[in-house]
Parts: C-alpha cells; sequence; structure tokens
C-alpha cells in the first residue's frame, strides 16, 4: 500500500488491515497530559483514546500512530502541548420515551445515560423490613465502548454486580426466573400440602394429602375416586373451544385399580390424557418452550418495518 493509498483509506480500514484495535476510554484513564497512546505492533496492537474526545481530533492521532508502527513491538504516546485532556463540547442528546434521567444539566459525556424506572424484587425479613434482591430497568450508555450498553438493554443488579443484558438474553433470564418462581410455587405447594391451588388440605384418613375432599368419589364398595382441584386456562375473549376448555390438568387416581399411581389428566377441549411422570415432565417442558417463543412473538410485537 503507497502512502497515497494510506492516506486515502477511511481509518476503519486501516486499523482492520494492520490488525489494531480501537478502544476508548474514560479521560481520567490516560496518564498526565497524553491525550492518547500506541501499544504493540503490526497484527497486535491497540489504539487508546479518550472516549470524550471528537472524531476529528482522533482521526489525525490515529493516523501517526499506524504510520510509525512496524513489525516490532512499540509504546508510543500523542501528547498535548498545551495540556488539555480534552475539550470542552456540547452535546445534543437524544432522550428516550421511558429515560427518568435529567439531561438539562451540563454532564461529562462519560457520565451521561438513560435508565428506565426500576423493577424491584424484594422479601419481607423478619423484623418486617423489606430486604431488597434483585432490580433491573431499562438502559442505555451512548458512550459505552461495548457496542451492547450503546443500544437499549436491561440492567440486573443482585445488589452486589450490574449485568448487562441485551433483549434477547432478558427475555432467556425472564424464562429461567419464571421457571424458578413455578419450583418456588411447587415447593409452596408441599409445603402446604396441596396441588394446582386447593385449599390446605387436613389430613383425611383413606385420601391423599393433595386431595379434594369434596371432589373425591366414594363407590359403593368403599374404593375412592380420588381428584385434586382442577387447574383451567382461561379461553381468551372471542375465542371458542369446545366446552370452554383450552387446557386444564387435575390429578388423579382411583383405589380400584391395582398397584394405582397417581396420574395427571391432561385435557384440551374434551380430549384428554393420562400422563405419567415422564409424560408430564415432557409436557411442562413443551409448555415452557410454547411459552418462551410466545414470549420472544411479544417482544417482536414493536419491531418496526426494516427501511
Amino acid at each position: 500500500m503507497t502512502a497515497k493509498d494510506t492516506a486515502n483509506t477511511p481509518v476503519a480500514q486501516l486499523l482492520t488491515l494492520l490488525g489494531i484495535r480501537l478502544i476508548e476510554v474514560d479521560p481520567e484513564g490516560l496518564e498526565d497530559d497524553t491525550i492518547s497512546s500506541f501499544i504493540g505492533k503490526v497484527g497486535e496492537g491497540i489504539v487508546v483514546v479518550p472516549r470524550s474526545m471528537p472524531q476529528a481530533d482522533r482521526e489525525p492521532i490515529v493516523r501517526r500512530f499506524l504510520a510509525q508502527i512496524g513489525t516490532e513491538y512499540k509504546v508510543l504516546k500523542e501528547r498535548d502541548p498545551n495540556g488539555r485532556m480534552f475539550r470542552e463540547a456540547r452535546l445534543k442528546i437524544e432522550c428516550f420515551e421511558w429515560c427518568t434521567e435529567d439531561h438539562t444539566e451540563p454532564q461529562f459525556a462519560d457520565d451521561i445515560i438513560h435508565a428506565g424506572q426500576p423493577a424491584e424484587l424484594e422479601l419481607t425479613g423478619q423484623d418486617g423490613e423489606r430486604v431488597p434482591l434483585l432490580h433491573s430497568r431499562l438502559g442505555v450508555d451512548p458512550f459505552s465502548p461495548d457496542t451492547d450498553q450503546r443500544n437499549p438493554h436491561v440492567v440486573v443488579d443482585d445488589e452486589q454486580s450490574m449485568y448487562f443484558l441485551p433483549p434477547m438474553q432478558a427475555l432467556e433470564f425472564a424464562d429461567e426466573m419464571t421457571a424458578f418462581a413455578d419450583e418456588v410455587r411447587a415447593q409452596a405447594r408441599r409445603a402446604a400440602g396441596r396441588i394446582g391451588g386447593a385449599k390446605p388440605s387436613v389430613a383425611v384418613p383413606g385420601h391423599y394429602p393433595w386431595c379434594d375432599t369434596t371432589a373425591c368419589r366414594v363407590e359403593c364398595d368403599g374404593a375412592i375416586e380420588h381428584t385434586s382441584a382442577q387447574h383451567n386456562m382461561p379461553v381468551p375473549d372471542g375465542m371458542e373451544v369446545e366446552h370452554n376448555e383450552l387446557l386444564s390438568f387435575v390429578l388423579g387416581t382411583h383405589d380400584a385399580f391395582v398397584d394405582a399411581r397417581p396420574e395427571i389428566s391432561f385435557n384440551c377441549g374434551g380430549n384428554g390424557v393420562l400422563l405419567d411422570e415422564d409424560g408430564t415432565d415432557q409436557a411442562i417442558a413443551n409448555l415452557e418452550a410454547a411459552l418462551s417463543a410466545l414470549r420472544a412473538m411479544r417482544a417482536q410485537m414493536v419491531q418496526g418495518k426494516q427501511a
């Protein structure tokens, strides 16, 4: 590549051709009056510039660095003869409708962020005080070196660390939280001696802890058809389903069955099937996958057409 070619090649392309990375840092991360630096060699090096340095100022500095490097390891620095690290500039901030930050007062570029109203997950402690466990909010850091953080994302804070999740990772995390919540519910029901939302049961001889004894049927020979409370998923408004039953399930068994084990009657519009443990696990997995797909579609509902 000739000197003329180099002068006419965009900086981003030059960096790629020479195997050099450009890293933006806080101005305080540069020493003394250094306004930019280079460390490395062709094929393996980095150029460090402050985030607040305008593009018009950084491009000639980067080109000067690239003109001096070779196959030997080098450390180069660009210093401001006036001792200034960066110059003051006025920026127009494009805000988001969900942002709760105040951008009316002057700020350093590195301090500018967009933050939404947080969602809180708290637990009531033994003394009655609310104990914070998790926080999440929408966020954008327009001057972050991380591309994901420059775009709308979800910030999750567990009181010790902050995690920056792009939209799809946030949806995956929400699915994991849903699975966690389902397990907490199951544990609570087991602790309360109930399944599927039935009232806490009183131990009744001859019945299971999960029995809805008002629904259990006693036959003339004394054998009992055991059943739990039924869960019925509501049908969306405007939808017609046979028996108005979109999806329902109930746990049951019968004393007359030899080696009877509780099974789940899994129904949809009147067409049902009995599920054992393995079949129930598969149904749970299928429902979780369907729920994840539904959440992803819900997120896509707000996406506009591509230009």
